[in-house]
Parts: structure tokens; sequence; C-alpha cells
């Protein structure tokens, strides 16, 4: 069971992961860049507080004082309950005041900007910020900078960035839900052109095959309303073919029908053998030309549906099945005591169907038969010339006459007068709807300046790629 693909739920299907994939990595950009927001702007008051307590550092004769400030707390919002940890460091690393377990972060330059970064202090996430001050007394040993630690746990922080966070959130999940809302709406809008389409062709009379116009149809859309002409017009071309067949063969179905009918008739009123015999002959002869009729109408159908379907074209030696066909008439040339000679050396490939290409031989060589007297000659050639593929058919038979020269391809036409060979008009009809479906064309002339009648057919020739 074959299910039905919808584009809504496809559409859909791509899109809401997509949006929630996005929605969940702007989620966390959104969390890391209020995390970094709230470190900057609280990281200017631990900061302040370090450059506040170094104002307070001094020394006199080797002996450092400090004088922590009480402003140097005061940097936290009302309500934010922090742990605040300090220490100030003597240059020779001996602790001045404070918690002597703190330690500075490495690379600080004296009187270089402070230093902030995340560590660890009594197990809890701190914020450790820290700077060198030079005092400028010749009586410290180990250099003349103290250094100032000042650290702060991160509860405040987190809080803050998380309440961003969800502030964040909320809009672009709202967002998200409205984009939802959009693209549904945007869905169904989009496909209202292409149910008024489905509604347009489904309105149509079973034998409109008229091209499906392009008026308030999506661009994207239009390719696949120009294959559907171009198929429609396929079709269309190819129905008329079949009508102008069924009328033309309907028509000429009479006449043989009706022979028959006569004939039957005349058999049913004979008595002597001799009589019934010949009616008998007469019969088989009416239904064998009638067979062939059938057998070119048949033919003549498939013919003018190779241009409609082309898949079956494969590459054909022309030469090499000019050959065959010539080997498998050769025994109706020999009753009627006709030559049958073959011409044509190396491959000539052409691109087509092999079948109809043999039918189109056989046709070619078979019009030659019948219409040529016996102990003449019918000879067949091919050969190659730059991009052209050709096949002739040379016959010394009484040829057509410049004016009736296109006329004969059409169905059912015979030249009044010429002989009494059997047939039905198709022939050369076939032959003309197999050459043009195969891209190429074929010519009429008079054999020699005797007369007799050669058929020059030419093909595109196939180069491999």
């Amino acid at each position: 069971m074959t299910h039905s693909v919808s584009l809504r739920r496809r559409v859909a299907t791509w899109l809401l992961p997509s949006l929630l994939l996005l929605l969940v990595i702007n989620a966390a950009l959104s969390y890391l860049g209020a995390l970094d927001a709230v470190n900057r702007a609280y990281d200017r008051s631990l900061t302040a507080s370090i450059k506040s307590i170094a104002e307070r550092v001094h020394s006199l004769e080797g002996n450092i004082t400090v004088d922590v400030p009480y402003s140097a707390f005061e940097v936290f919002e009302a309500g934010v309950q922090e742990r605040i940890f300090y220490a100030v460091i003597g240059p020779g690393g001996e602790l001045v005041t404070g918690y002597e377990a703190l330690k500075p972060p490495e690379g600080l330059i004296p009187d270089g900007p402070p230093r902030i970064i995340d560590s660890q202090f009594q197990n809890e996430n701190v914020r450790i910020g820290a700077m060198k001050k030079r005092l400028y007394d010749p009586a410290l040993s180990g250099g003349d900078a103290a250094t100032i630690v000042f650290a702060e746990t991160t509860e405040s922080r987190l809080a803050l960035a998380r309440e961003l966070f969800a502030d964040s959130l909320q809009r672009q999940v709202l967002l998200v839900l409205f984009g939802t809302v959009v693209l549904a709406f945007a869905l169904t809008t989009a496909f209202k052109p292409l149910l008024r389409l489905r509604d347009t062709i489904r309105q149509r009379d079973a034998a409109d095959l008229t091209p499906i116009a392009h008026t308030n149809i999506p661009s994207e859309v239009r390719p696949l309303i120009d294959a559907i002409n171009h198929h429609t017009d396929r079709l269309s071309t190819m129905m008329a073919a079949r009508r102008r067949l069924l009328a033309d063969a309907a028509h000429q179905i009479r006449t043989p029908l009706a022979v028959l009918s006569t004939q039957i008739e005349y058999g049913q009123r004979q008595s002597e053998p001799s009589e019934i015999q010949h009616t008998f002959q007469s019969l088989l002869g009416t239904i064998h030309s009638t067979r062939r009729m059938a057998d070119q109408l048949l033919a003549l159908s498939h013919a003018e549906s190779l241009e409609q379907s082309p898949q079956d074209y494969t590459v054909v030696d022309l030469h090499q099945l000019a050959r065959d066909v010539c080997l498998e008439q050769a025994p109706l040339a020999l009753r009627k005591r006709i030559e049958l000679a073959f011409e044509g050396d190396g491959e000539a490939p052409v691109r087509g169907n092999a079948q109809m290409l043999r039918e189109l031989i056989a046709n070619l060589l078979d019009n030659a038969i019948r219409y040529s007297p016996p102990e003449t000659q019918v000879v067949v050639a091919t050969g190659c010339m730059d991009n052209v593929v050709a096949l002739s058919v040379c016959d010394e038979g009484p040829g057509i006459p410049p004016a009736e020269r296109n006329k004969v391809f059409q169905r059912f036409y015979r030249i009044l007068g010429q002989g009494t060979a059997p047939g039905s008009g198709l022939g050369l009809a076939i032959v003309s709807e197999i050459v043009s479906s195969h891209g190429g064309q074929i010519t009429l002339d008079q054999a020699s300046t005797a007369g007799g009648l050669m058929i020059l057919a030419e093909f595109p020739r196939h180069r491999p790629s």
C-alpha cells in the first residue's frame, strides 16, 4: 500500500524540530551571555573593592599597615547575602591581614590592572580578583609591592544570570510559538492555489486536454504544470493520430470486407468443385491482403507512438540491420527473378528502435520488389557521411512521378495506373513516420536515366560520448 506524502507535514517535520533545536542553542548562548554580562557588572564592583583596599595599604620603614575601609564591603545589592574573603600579602609572601589560605592568581604586574578569575575557596565557587601595589619603601625585603586579594561567592551572580536567562527564554518561547502559528497559517495559505488547481482539473471534461493556465500559480509549481501540459500535449497528439488511424482504417476495411462477402456469396452458389476451389483461392488472397493491411496498421500505430516515447531507443548498426533484412527478403526476390544486391562497408550507428528500423527497411525493400518487373535489379546500400547515416533502396520499376512524390507518404494513397502489384498504400506512410520519429529525413528521386526509383533515408549518426 502506498502512503500519500503531505507537503505540510514534510515542511513541518523539517521546520519545527529545527526551530526547537535553534531554541535550545539560543537558550544556551543566552545563558552564557547573561552570565558574562553579570560577571562584567559584578567585576566592576569587585575591582572597586580591590582598589579601595589598595588605597589604604601603606608602608613605613618596612612596616606595612592596612586600614580596610567599610565601603569595600558595600558593593553588593541590598538583600543579597554573599560571603566575602580578602587578604593583603606582603612582598615576601607573608600575610599582612585577611585569610591566609586565599591565594592570588598568577601573572600580576606591580601597579598593573587587577586580574579576576573563577576559582574555589573553602569548597565554594568564588570569583577572585587581585592586584599588586608598589609601596616604594626601600626597607621592605623581597620587593616593594604588596598584593591585595579580594574574593566573593557567586550565588548572587548566578541568581541574577538565571533571572535574566528566564526572562530571555520566555521571550524566545513566545517567539517560537508565534512563529509556529505563522508557519501553520503560511502553509495553509501557500497550498490554497494547489487546491484550486486540483478543483480546476477535477472539473474538466474527460476529453479536455487543453493546457492548464498558469494564472495564480506559484512559480515553484510552474515546472510541474509545464510538465503536465507537455504530457497532455503528447497525449493529445497521440489521440489525434489514433483517431485519424481509426477513421482511415474503418474506411479502408470496408473494401476487403465487401470483397469477402461477395466472394463467399458467389462460392455458395457454385456447385462445380473447380469453381469452389477458385473461390477459396480468391478468399485466401483477400484474407492475406487484409491481414497484411492489419499488420501495417499496427506498425503505423507503433511508429506514430515512437516520437512520444523514445525511451526504447538503443544504438543500432543500420548496416548490419539492412544486411539481415536483405537476407530475409532474398527468397521473395528470387521468386520474382529479381537480383537483390547489398552495398555497404563498416558500421553505420544510429540511435533508435531496432524493431521499427527493421520494419522501415523491410517496407522499402518489399515495395521495391513488388513494383519491380522480373529480370531487374534492386540495390540496398548503407553508408556514413560526417554526422549522417544514409540508407538507400534503388529499383528499376516504374518509379514515381515528381508530382506524386509528396502524396505517396499519405495513408492509403496509391498511384493509379501503376501495375497490378497488391498493396494498401501504407508502406511509405509507415516509412515516413519511422524516419520522422528518429529525427531523420527521406527523399525520393529517379534511380537512373532509364527510370526506377531511389528512396534515400538519412539519420543522425550516433557518436559515443
